[in-house]
């Protein structure tokens, strides 16, 4: 009996739990119910206005699905690391660039050019071309990457080219520009007269009908003695130079060397050459006491005389004088290798002597009688 009513006591409980336990599930069921019926009612009635919409608004849907694919496409693209494609980019550009070239230096293209020359006065533009050693053949990219050699190469071929400069203007187009060396004297020649430029080079035979209405004439032959000389003029003042006319190699037995200058004011000048920068500026400050058409006798010393003295010697006379002349050069030369200082002490006091004293000069003295007055020891 006693389990039994335990029994039945557990079944009354449990049948109270369930009791509860049933009205909670039927509640959530009912509530459960009319939740998915008010959704069956929201969507159709969604449903039903989707079906009334017009078809602008259909469209503009169309339209906002389209770009959130595209947005999705290039969220993938933008997934790839910029370095990589920086790279491939790069690569790309490369495999271009060398395909455009190959197809550059295949066509006839790559070796047509246009050379031009400017600067030019007395050279002529097509021997500068020819002196710059391009040919038609050569590739444009070839003068380009060479174009301070053809410019050495133009400044060592043509005699009139001092400086040159090549210059490059896309696409094809180079350009030498010159400077060209000033002519400092004319050579007179059996065929007429011939420039001689500032290096000492021959530019070229001149017309008469082209010379300057100034200039300096040469009248000798060897081309050594030319370059010494354009050097050694190069060193001079420029007043000194634009007085000189005529210069004259006149050699004797000890000056093979010596110069006859003759000025435009009237007055000439014997000097040699090795010592012409050092003796001709002397004329400068003793001029303003010389008389029209003196000679300025440099050879040994220095003093003046006139070409009617000259004249008036007898041969003896004159070959006295040469004979004189010749001794005391030879004699100051040998002085000269001996004692260095003391010709140099003489140099300064022969220089101090000539501005404070001034010149002597010859008048028409008796033939046979020395002729010449100096106011210095021999120089060299």
């Amino acid at each position: 009996m006693a389990k039994k009513d335990q029994e039945s006591q557990e079944k009354q409980v449990l049948t109270e739990w369930q009791k509860r336990n049933l009205e909670f599930l039927r509640k959530k069921e009912t509530e459960d119910s009319e939740e998915f019926a008010n959704g069956k009612v929201v969507h159709s009635e969604e449903a039903t206005s989707n079906e009334n919409q017009s078809p602008v608004k259909k469209k503009v849907r169309k339209k906002k699905k389209t770009k959130r694919k595209k947005r999705k496409k290039g969220n993938t693209a933008s997934n790839i690391p910029i370095a990589q494609q920086n790279l491939a980019g790069l690569v790309i550009f490369i495999a271009a660039l060398l395909i455009v070239f190959s197809l550059f230096f295949i066509s006839p293209w790559s070796k047509q050019k246009v050379l031009t020359v400017s600067g030019t006065k007395n050279a002529l533009p097509e021997d500068v071309k020819v002196a710059s050693g391009i040919l038609d053949t050569d590739y444009i990219t070839h003068v380009f990457f060479n174009q301070g050699k053809v410019a050495s190469t133009v400044e060592k071929t043509n005699v009139w080219v001092k400086k040159a400069t090549v210059t490059y203007s896309f696409p094809n187009q180079f350009n030498i520009a010159v400077k060209e060396y000033p002519i400092v004297a004319y050579r007179q020649t059996t065929n007429g007269y011939v420039s001689i430029l500032e290096s000492g080079k021959t530019g070229g035979t001149v017309s008469t009908s082209n010379l300057p209405d100034k200039f300096i004439t040469l009248k000798m032959d060897d081309e050594k003695k030319i370059e010494e000389l354009v050097k050694e003029l190069n060193k001079l003042d420029t007043k000194i130079k634009n007085n000189i006319q005529i210069i004259n190699l006149t050699p004797t037995k000890a000056t093979s060397d010596l110069l006859t200058i003759e000025l435009y004011d009237g007055n000439s000048i014997r000097v040699p050459l090795s010592q012409l920068t050092v003796k001709l500026p002397y004329y400068e400050k003793i001029k303003s006491q010389l008389s029209d058409g003196s000679i300025v006798d440099m050879e040994v010393g220095l003093y003046t005389t006139t070409p009617e003295v000259e004249s008036s010697k007898t041969d003896g006379d004159k070959k006295k004088d040469k004979d004189k002349t010749d001794k005391k050069e030879e004699n100051a030369t040998s002085e000269e290798g001996q004692d260095t200082t003391t010709s140099t002490e003489q140099h300064s006091e022969e220089e101090t002597n000539s501005e404070n004293s001034g010149i002597q000069t010859e008048e028409n003295p008796p033939v046979g009688q020395e002729t010449t007055h100096r106011t210095s020891p021999a120089q060299g």
